[in-house]
């Protein structure tokens, strides 16, 4: 008996640590942002999307015209620039022969790119929005184009995020279910805190991307709309006192 009551004594003593952890209070999302803890990765915004005579550029004209997607990321950059965000351009771009791509790999990526002769690094189509493009007073990144799907894929773009004292990303560009999704993933792991520029992407794949950003994406990020963004971040003291003298 005495055995018994023991055995029972150590599974009440077990259920009460189950319900203390279950119990555990999580911290709430954060309801505002630091400016300079801050950056915005803008990826593949180059003319394949985003030009008229681009290759994929008819795909995405109606959706252009419907939601204003440029124009809104376009205001949306020169607010948080203002506010002192980081602005990093992330491009996709390969040497004129492919050769540091693999093109026996059975995956349909790299093939496809090499097969339609595609984002030659200097061609017509890898060249980049015009209207994000910066001034010489704004401090944004430009990154190495790389050949990964990721943006962090062989850019050295986490350490450089990391010696600048970031800790939010918001993502932005082309498309949500291809290297938007693997950056923002990327960035989740790597333990940034994420945010899905809902109104800054579109999806290669209609379908798939819609149910991606509406259930995958809340899993590794705030999926959050552009006005909602802006609203969270707090000037940073130089951009805030550079706006005063203003």
């Amino acid at each position: 008996m005495r055995h018994v009551l023991h055995i029972l004594a150590c599974v009440l003593a077990l259920l009460t640590l189950v319900a203390r952890a279950q119990a555990e209070p999580v911290p709430p999302v954060a309801k505002s942002i630091k400016a300079d803890e801050t950056a915005i990765l803008l990826v593949d915004f180059q003319a394949n999307f985003v030009s008229p005579d681009g290759a994929w550029y008819g795909k995405f004209a109606e959706h252009y015209k419907k939601t204003r997607m440029l124009d809104r990321i376009v205001e949306l950059v020169r607010k948080a620039r203002t506010k002192g965000v980081l602005v990093v351009h992330i491009t996709e771009g390969y040497t004129l022969d492919y050769r540091e791509l693999d093109p026996s790999n059975p995956g349909m990526f790299h093939r496809g790119q090499i097969g339609r002769g595609a984002w030659k690094v200097g061609s017509k189509e890898a060249a980049y929005y015009e209207p994000l493009k910066p001034a010489p007073e704004d401090r944004d990144l430009f990154l190495p184009p790389r050949s990964q799907v990721s943006g962090f894929g062989g850019t050295g773009l986490s350490e450089i995020l990391r010696a600048k004292g970031i800790k939010n990303v918001a993502v932005a560009g082309f498309t949500s279910d291809v290297c938007v999704y693997a950056t923002a993933l990327s960035a989740y792991d790597l333990g940034f805190h994420v945010y899905a520029l809902r109104e800054g992407m579109v999806g290669f794949f209609d379908g798939m991307a819609e149910q991606m950003v509406n259930f995958v994406y809340p899993m590794w990020s705030q999926v959050i709309d552009n006005d909602e963004f802006d609203n969270m971040i707090e000037a940073s003291p130089v951009a805030s006192r550079k706006a005063s003298a203003n």
